[in-house]
């Protein structure tokens, strides 16, 4: 075989490796370092807000907005599911929100249709078009999971990504 034909499939082989890389199934993310205070309040504001007399569940919905700390989130709809069973985390089990769902966390922000965030272990998971905007980088997927006090997350599901160097943005 010809030294331009080895060359020719080594250079192949390198751009098939490249465009598999860009479309994955799993990939780590680690979130910016802003800090999550498992102990801080939360406080939501809506449009409107409905309660269950039974179970005390209330539902948030229209221009939802949660803060807790430094994170932020908006959705369309935002329920807060309590557990009877414990006093832990004011009883709070999880919270769900849907519909345009925003998460930021300092320079960080993921959108997708809903997210479910779990107190009990300061966990979010977001499902539904998933897109993660980090600086100049760029990844989507169908279910991000991201532990809230350790920063770090999980992208999987077509994981795609892209990144921008400070180079291509000057010359712009």
């Amino acid at each position: 075989m010809p030294n331009y034909t080895k060359l020719v499939l080594a250079l192949g082989l390198i751009v098939f490796a490249t465009a598999t890389m860009s479309v994955a199934q799993s990939a780590g993310i680690a979130l910016s370092e802003t800090e999550s205070n498992p102990d801080a309040p939360i406080e939501i504001t809506a449009n409107q807000l409905t309660v269950d007399r039974e179970t005390g569940n209330a539902i948030f919905a229209g221009d939802v907005y949660a803060v807790r700390g430094v994170l932020t989130l908006n959705a369309d709809e935002l329920q807060v599911i309590y557990d009877e069973e414990t006093d832990e985390d004011d009883g709070i089990r999880e919270i769900i929100a849907t519909g345009n769902v925003i998460l930021v966390n300092g320079p960080d922000v993921a959108e997708a249709e809903r997210a479910v965030y779990v107190p009990s272990n300061d966990t979010v998971t977001m499902t539904g078009n998933v897109l993660l905007t980090q600086e100049r980088t760029v990844i989507s997927g169908n279910l991000l999971l991201v532990n809230l006090v350790t920063g770090q997350g999980q992208m999987t599901g077509q994981v795609r990504t892209t990144f921008s160097s400070r180079n291509s943005e000057a010359s712009e």
